[in-house]
């Protein structure tokens, strides 16, 4: 190994030749057109080699090392100097350049051959490797710590999640069987302003009829002749079968807005009936047997009174079936 003054005198020797990078040995504009740019990539790998070196324990070279690496170093540091010392107005200027730049690729080269073999052996010593290693065995065993305690913090908290979750689509469910509960209601309250309209209008109409009854009762046909009789009896027969029959067409419009305002409300109540047992619930079975039933309440034919209950039982089914199957999937899910 070398001493420490050998290789202190090694790392004087590299800081003068490192000092030229800053002197722009490729080209100035005192030179013109005559430049030194063929030499720049020799200029490159000296001053990258050196600064390699300059950061390395120098200490691990042999003496034949550190005498040859110096040597090399300093008459490179010459090469330079002279490259520094560089004047367009000397005599064939441009064979002097030629000869500086051949000399400084044979001096890179033999550099290069003596000292950088040794730089993998010196950055090893160093312990940049060995720390790189340690660092990085360090930093895999705290990633898996980090793993495993993510994996069991996941597993811990996964019952909660799902809870959540749960907690967060029965909310939604109750949500929008809120609004629907809500638009039922304002649909029959709707209604019901309707069908009150419709029955005042009957109830003008059952008085007008029989207000042309009675008038025609007590103002008989006056006339014995056949044709008379039959002119007179047929306008008033005509306006009072117009006359019932608009009656009896305002009662029908207003048994049929009865009957879809109570079906509306009967709708709004089965909603309201289906999330109180459903928030009842314990289990899921329970909770799609609730679901059926509420889809049976609500699409289901309701008999109110007002109309004949015919048809309509094969949408009804439809309307179960679809819910039925929309249920299974969910429970799937």
């Amino acid at each position: 190994m070398a001493t420490h003054e050998s290789a202190e005198a090694l790392r004087v020797e590299i800081g003068k030749a490192l000092a030229f990078r800053e002197n722009r040995l490729e080209s100035r504009s005192e030179w013109g057109s005559i430049t030194f740019e063929k030499a720049a990539q020799d200029f490159k790998r000296v001053f990258e080699l050196l600064a390699h070196l300059s950061v390395l324990p120098l200490e691990y070279l042999t003496d034949s090392a550190v005498t040859q690496i110096q040597s090399e170093t300093k008459q490179t540091s010459e090469v330079f100097a002279r490259v520094d010392m560089f004047n367009i107005e000397q005599e064939t200027p441009t064979q002097t350049r030629d000869n500086l730049v051949n000399e400084i690729h044979g001096r890179a080269d033999q550099l290069y051959t003596i000292a950088s073999p040794w730089i993998p052996f010196l950055a090893y010593q160093k312990g940049d490797v060995a720390k790189n290693i340690d660092a990085l065995t360090t930093s895999v065993g705290q990633a898996q710590t980090l793993i495993e305690s993510a994996k069991a913090t996941i597993q811990a908290r996964q019952s909660e999640i799902e809870g959540i979750i749960t907690q967060a689509r029965e909310a939604s469910a109750a949500a929008g069987a809120a609004v629907f509960t809500q638009d039922f209601k304002n649909e029959a309250v709707s209604l019901d302003d309707q069908a009150r309209k419709w029955l005042l209008l009957t109830a003008g109409g059952a008085a007008l009829t029989l207000g042309f009854a009675i008038i025609v009762w007590l103002y008989p046909i006056a006339g014995d002749d056949v044709p008379s009789i039959a002119q007179r009896f047929g306008g008033k027969l005509a306006a009072l079968v117009v006359l019932f029959t608009a009656t009896l067409w305002c009662g029908k419009t207003y048994k049929a807005l009865k009957h879809l305002s109570t079906v509306n409300r009967h709708r709004a109540l089965s909603l309201q009936t289906f999330q109180a047992f459903s928030n009842a619930a314990s289990d899921d079975p329970t909770k799609d047997a609730v679901l059926m039933e509420a889809t049976r309440a609500i699409f289901g034919s309701t008999a109110t009174g007002y109309l004949d209950s015919k048809g309509g039982s094969e949408s009804d089914l439809k309307i179960v079936e679809i819910a039925r199957t929309l249920g299974g999937k969910a429970s799937a899910a």
